[in-house]
């Protein structure tokens, strides 16, 4: 297989797909790589090789260089010594520059992208790349080209530039486009060290991770994710994750391991790092390294064993503090949140039915959101269901969570969710995970809760060959018929008192049978 062709991404900002192919000048086709620089420069620090010039296309600047080469080290000590994760593997010779690598350091250069020596990614040479960690073969070697000023290039805008080498005039692409950070909108190109923190400690992670994972046989989602979470753990006031939550959001139901860009789960990697174990990644990917042909579900439980949690019930508390998010914030703890930023996210997708009947695939979760007064009408199946569930009830501005056990957790349910204010179901499953166990209720039906005071007044469980309730005095005159649909129907706290004085009182499904006594106190 060779995947790790494919493995050339980094942060790539979101644009419109262009199909058509660049079309060059005589002059850049005439031109070779190395007409487009002169002389190249070098910073060694203890573990690192930075490369770069100060004119052409690929120039930067002395400052940006400097920069580049001290947040390496910062990320070299972050992860090698403070979280013991194996050292980068490097090449003999650098990719563009074609210079000799010392040994013992890890080469970085800093060029344009898109306008790398033979065209290394078969693009279209305008994507939006903030760096690239490259893979070369399946041996863990790479290396890192950063961009050189956070500008895109793209030849089909028609920006060009001049460089005159050996009495030949050579033309390349150039434009003005910046790479912004759309969480706080401003531009790398003006705040470069931002820039150059954020895709440092995502890239040379990318460079440790290849050291672990065997790209001949797998390759996992959590490349993306676990880099693009290191990048708010190690600074965050920049927030660049926060702009793939939508993307998150918007592919919900289908497994974190289908999302097209794989940088939105990083949500899932900084709630197991905040709250469950800072070693996990690290366990996670010595675990790719020993199993290596196994799925990301087989990583993340042989990783949480050393704690002794369950991975399907970790995964589902994730999800339900995920579902907190933006003004959800507002009505829980700031300990239920994943992140202390989680008021800046967008507001979570919530599907919207009359009934749920939940089946979901591993890796996947599930909101969905049900309006006050909650009844019958609104049931739940889960029949088919394979994983974890909660509901989140909201009255008066705050929520309150409960898992669902089994099915009669709802029974149990029932009057509280029928005074809420709303209430949003919360599904997930994770690895082969177990159904929700679904017990027939042989009790007679009775009302609750006994005796009523305030709020729904309910009965349950309802046979489904009835189509009324009666409910009468306790000298038997009928006081209404009320119509129900499912096992369970609730009056609503006004209906109950414009109905029935407080007393003793009776109701029975349908107009024959035995009645059963309830209580009316307020």
């Amino acid at each position: 297989m060779n995947v790790w062709k494919d493995l050339i991404k980094k942060r790539k900002q979101p644009q419109t797909s262009i199909k058509s192919e660049p079309k060059y000048s005589d002059s850049e086709e005439k031109c070779k790589a190395e007409d487009f620089y002169d002389t190249v420069h070098t910073i060694e620090t203890p573990h690192f090789q930075v490369m770069y010039v100060l004119t052409g296309p690929h120039a930067t600047t002395k400052p940006f260089a400097d920069s580049t080469a001290a947040i390496l080290e910062s990320a070299w000590n972050f992860y090698i010594n403070q979280h013991k994760m194996h050292a980068p593997k490097s090449p003999t010779i650098s990719h563009h520059f074609r210079l000799p690598i010392k040994d013992g350091l890890y080469p970085v250069e800093i060029i344009d992208i898109n306008q790398i020596r033979e065209n290394l990614f078969n693009g279209d040479g305008c994507t939006q790349n903030f760096a690239i960690t490259y893979p070369f073969g399946l041996n863990g070697i790479s290396e890192i080209f950063m961009e050189n000023d956070f500008y895109s290039t793209c030849s089909r805008y028609g920006y060009k530039d001049t460089i005159f080498v050996h009495g030949d005039t050579c033309t390349y692409p150039k434009t003005k486009n910046p790479l912004r950070n759309l969480s706080h909108n401003f531009s790398y190109t003006d705040e470069w060290a931002k820039g150059l923190r954020v895709t440092i400690f995502h890239e040379f992670y990318h460079a440790l991770q290849l050291t672990y994972l065997n790209l001949e046989v797998n390759f996992s989602f959590w490349f993306e994710a676990s880099a693009t979470g290191f990048e708010e753990i190690t600074n965050p006031e920049i927030d660049d994750y926060i702009r793939y939550i939508p993307e998150l959001f918007g592919n919900m139901g289908y497994p974190l391991s289908e999302d097209t860009s794989n940088y939105g789960a990083s949500t899932l990697f900084l709630y197991l790092y905040l709250h469950v174990s800072k070693d996990l990644d690290r366990l996670i990917w010595e675990s790719y390294s020993a199993n290596p042909t196994k799925n990301f579900e087989y990583q993340f439980e042989s990783a949480l064993k050393k704690f002794k949690y369950d991975a399907d019930s970790i995964f589902h508390d994730y999800a339900v503090r995920l579902s907190f998010a933006g003004e959800h914030t507002k009505t829980t703890n700031k300990k239920n949140w994943i992140i202390e930023d989680q008021p800046k996210w967008p507001e979570a997708n919530f599907f919207y039915q009359n009934s749920i009947s939940p089946n979901i695939k591993s890796l996947a979760f599930e909101f969905y959101n049900i309006p006050q007064n909650y009844t019958t009408p609104y049931t739940v199946d889960f029949t088919n269901f394979i994983g974890k569930a909660s509901i989140v009830v909201y009255n008066d501005g705050k929520a309150s969570v409960y898992k669902i056990t089994s099915n009669r957790t709802l029974d149990s349910l029932t009057t509280t969710l029928a005074a809420s204010d709303s209430s949003i179901w919360i599904f997930t499953r994770l690895g082969k995970s177990e159904n929700i166990p679904i017990s027939n209720s042989n009790s007679a039906p009775h009302a609750f809760p006994v005796p009523w005071r305030n709020g729904p007044l309910c009965f349950a469980p309802l046979p489904k060959d009835k189509e009324f309730i009666e409910i009468r005095t306790r000298r038997g005159d009928l006081i209404s018929q009320e119509k129900y649909e499912g096992t369970t129907y609730c009056l609503q706290e006004d209906q109950v008192k414009s109905m029935m004085a407080p007393g003793i009182y009776r109701f029975r499904a349908g107009n024959k049978g035995k009645t059963t006594s309830f209580i009316v106190i307020y």
